[in-house]
């Protein structure tokens, strides 16, 4: 199998490559760990993780069984019927959304088509989540995890010229970590098999977040869905926002 990593990502596929022997990788910096507690929504000091320390991570939800196991199997049905395609870090991904350049900032709406029929009940469910309920979805992309692969993704913030101030993803097939690090902080989100967590806030803006390889440890798929920033809606591109939200 062929991988779809560039640059500086890599993956179990190519990390013996030519191309990633060359890559200077640095170490990190985290001195201060914590892990977030699904029971009182904090990664400070509780009665669950005592030994909490560092600085509070706000803007985090997380809904255990947001869907049903009967409702994630006909999810991974559907998408399986449909193509995936190579990703960059042992991934593969289903994109339903404008295609950008954050760069540069342009939006391509040549091949936007909308979002698939099959998760309409989920963009409506997500509307009952309490700082969800004007989410105006634009965009769907899903990921596949595999741990054979050596499936990640590297810490980030999502672009926030196109993409709004809430990120949601539903978590698939397996339990997983999604770490945040911030200077020399970093605090272990559990996201829980059909959980669905929500990113607004810090953990939004000032923290990165990601999916460590040690994290897959089975097979994974997430969908994350996003709206369009305030930004985007008031500048001179309104036009190409108003189509998208159509």
């Amino acid at each position: 199998m062929l991988c779809g990593c560039k640059g500086v990502r890599y993956c179990k596929l190519c990390e013996s490559s030519e191309r990633v022997k060359k890559l200077n990788f640095v170490n990190s910096d985290t001195t201060t760990y914590s892990h977030f507690c699904l029971e009182c929504r904090t990664n400070l000091a509780c009665e669950h993780f005592p030994g909490n320390t560092g600085i509070a991570l706000s803007g985090i939800s997380v809904y255990r069984e947001f869907v049903s196991p009967s409702e994630e199997k006909s999810l991974i049905s559907e998408m399986n019927e449909r193509a995936w395609v190579l990703s960059q870090s042992g991934r593969r991904k289903q994109d339903y959304g404008p295609r950008a350049n954050y760069k540069k900032q342009k939006l391509n709406l040549a091949g936007f088509n909308g979002l698939p029929r099959y998760s309409f009940y989920l963009r409506e469910r997500l509307k009952v989540v309490p700082e969800l309920s004007d989410f105006r979805i634009v965009e769907q992309c899903n990921l596949e995890y595999q741990e054979e692969w050596g499936s990640c993704i590297d810490g980030h913030v999502d672009d926030t010229w196109l993409w709004g101030p809430r990120i949601t993803i539903l978590n698939l097939l397996s339990d997983t970590v999604l770490t945040f690090t911030r200077g020399e902080c970093e605090v272990a989100v559990p996201l829980p098999r059909r959980s669905l967590v929500v990113m607004a806030g810090n953990a939004r803006y000032t923290w990165k977040h990601a999916i460590r390889r040690g994290d897959v440890n089975q097979h994974r798929v997430s969908l994350t869905f996003r709206e369009l920033s305030d930004l985007f809606l008031k500048l001179d591109r309104s036009e190409d926002g108003e189509k998208i939200l159509d």
